[in-house]
């Protein structure tokens, strides 16, 4: 039984072709860093209302949470593959740092004012940031672990 002999350029085409396809679906898809950014917004302001409106908080929060849940669920079945942060450790620090220092500052201009308004712009700016966070992410993931 004869097979077609397949030489080893060609094969490692193929895998190099088959991992530039693995790191685009793995990528995030266009909804995904939008949706990210306003969970994370969400959970700074959640966060921020803790002191003052423990109430209000716990919604807040509570939906913060749900959002997260949905956002990694509709990511598994998008791409059929769990969020990765493999190799990217960086980012994910610095997306701890974005809600916990927003979540800070919200907490203060909500404190300092004494009304809920001012947590608002805070958690705006932190869902900037984790959207332009999820973006670059995808950008170094992509590169990382595209072709070698």
């Amino acid at each position: 039984m004869e097979t077609d002999p397949v030489d080893a350029q060609s094969a490692l085409d193929a895998v190099a072709a088959a991992e530039r396809r693995s790191a685009q679906i793995a990528t995030s898809p266009p909804w995904y860093a939008p949706w990210y950014g306003v969970t994370c917004g969400t959970l700074t302001f959640g966060f921020s209302l803790y002191g003052p409106r423990q109430t209000a908080a716990f919604v807040v929060l509570a939906i913060a949470f749900a959002s997260l849940g949905l956002l990694v669920s509709a990511f598994r079945r998008t791409t059929g593959v769990w969020p990765s942060s493999k190799g990217l450790l960086r980012y994910l620090i610095s997306a701890g740092m974005v809600l916990i220092i927003g979540s800070a500052l919200g907490f203060a201009a909500i404190t300092v004012s004494g009304a809920w308004w001012p947590g608002l712009p805070v958690a705006a700016v932190v869902a900037v940031a984790a959207t332009w966070l999820s973006q670059a992410f995808d950008v170094a993931y992509a590169s990382l672990h595209g072709s070698r």
